[in-house]
């Protein structure tokens, strides 16, 4: 099972990939007022600071692998990049080479050994960022770093955050989306970000980036799907549908699932379910973070299986749980209904971010059947 330390996916992955939420930052409650330097910073420092907040949405930066309990994540960074991004920033590059260790150095030679990292790696931008987020994956995160420097390597801002910090104590989420959010309202104000330029910002590079990394068919493949859940629903009982036993956690299908579920949409009066002794584990992969791939990548395999193997029913459906027994949170519900043609019907993703998900809270395959069932009366009722 994935901990929420090293992957975004398990809660925020539906804010995340295709901009469907639009995460507001506060710029202006954490962080010195301008011209006020930070305690121990020096007067060259400071002129430094004030020249990046000058340049404003208009700096380049480069972001470089996020440090993720010791251990470079790329895609850590690319969503710092897309909240920058969505605060106004226009120019961002995501770094190749990882920058630091696994083990965990004080802030001022780390300053210094970033700046000579810099030096022998030259950046394009104006500016480079680092950040570590640091903790264990069964403590959480418990300390976010960041260092900025100029293209001479010259540094700019530091900041570290512990939980001693009533900011650090704020954070609702101790996790990397979290720590993200948290480290770009601090961040922003830096480089000149605020209310105005977030109105202004546009999608840009790290929102396409996110919209590949989503999985997402094209839009001409997921227009139809409201008007056959229309016909679904209008069919109502005299729907006949296929009930194929639960993939779960990636590994395994659950044949009682099958079973459990035809009698409970049944009991419902959602139309007419029966399982199918068939068992189908499909292949699609659970190691990408970002979670909306992971549903449309099951999407995809199950409507070619399908299409090769049409249901004897107006439609199927397939499920895939993960559930961690000890913390509801960690685990999600997807599902997938095709018709007996193998075209989508309904592609259904729920995590600990949803009302439906929170309202049960599935810690149990039983758990994760009564969500599904509520979901599905959710879109033929």
């Amino acid at each position: 099972m994935r901990n929420r330390i090293v992957t975004i996916s398990s809660r925020h992955a539906a804010v995340v990939p295709v901009l469907s939420v639009v995460i507001a930052v506060c710029v202006c409650s954490s962080t010195p007022a301008a011209g006020q330097p930070k305690p121990g910073v020096s007067p060259e420092q400071q002129k430094r600071i004030e020249l990046m907040k000058a340049k404003g949405p208009a700096a380049s930066l480069t972001i470089l692998p996020v440090r993720l309990a010791g251990k470079p994540a790329a895609r850590v960074s690319e969503v710092v990049g897309l909240l920058l991004e969505q605060q106004g920033l226009q120019n961002i590059e995501i770094g190749i080479t990882a920058y630091g260790s696994t083990n965990r150095i004080e802030m001022e030679p780390l300053a210094v050994s970033f700046r000579e990292f810099v030096q022998e790696h030259p950046i394009t931008t104006d500016y480079a960022l680092y950040a570590e987020y640091n903790g264990s994956p069964r403590t959480g995160l418990d300390e976010i770093r960041a260092i900025v420097v100029d293209k001479s390597g010259a540094v700019v801002w530091t900041d570290r955050l512990t939980p001693q910090e009533e900011a650090f104590k704020k954070l609702e989420d101790r996790d990397p989306m979290g720590a993200s959010v948290l480290l770009v309202e601090r961040l922003g104000p830096q480089l000149g970000l605020n209310a105005e330029t977030a109105k202004a910002a546009k999608p840009g590079k790290m929102a396409a980036l996110m919209e590949k990394r989503s999985g997402l068919p094209p839009q001409n493949e997921r227009a139809p799907l409201p008007e056959r859940q229309k016909e679904m629903k209008e069919s109502g009982e005299k729907a006949t549908l296929i009930i194929f036993p639960a993939r779960v956690h990636g590994r395994e299908v659950d044949a009682a699932s099958a079973a459990s579920l035809a009698k409970m949409i049944n009991d419902a009066g959602l139309c007419k379910a029966s399982a199918t002794n068939q068992s189908v584990l499909l292949k699609a992969s659970q190691a990408d973070p970002n979670e909306l791939k992971l549903l449309w990548d099951l999407a995809r395999e199950f409507r070619d299986y399908t299409r090769k193997n049409p249901p004897d029913a107006d439609y199927a459906l397939y499920a895939d749980y993960a559930f961690n027994p000890q913390n509801w949170e960690q685990g999600y519900v997807h599902f997938v209904v095709c018709n007996r043609h193998g075209e989508w019907v309904i592609v259904d993703m729920q995590n600990s971010l949803h009302p439906d998900y929170q309202s049960i809270r599935p810690t149990s395959r039983e758990g994760c059947d009564k969500l599904l069932v509520k979901r599905l009366g959710g879109h033929l009722r």
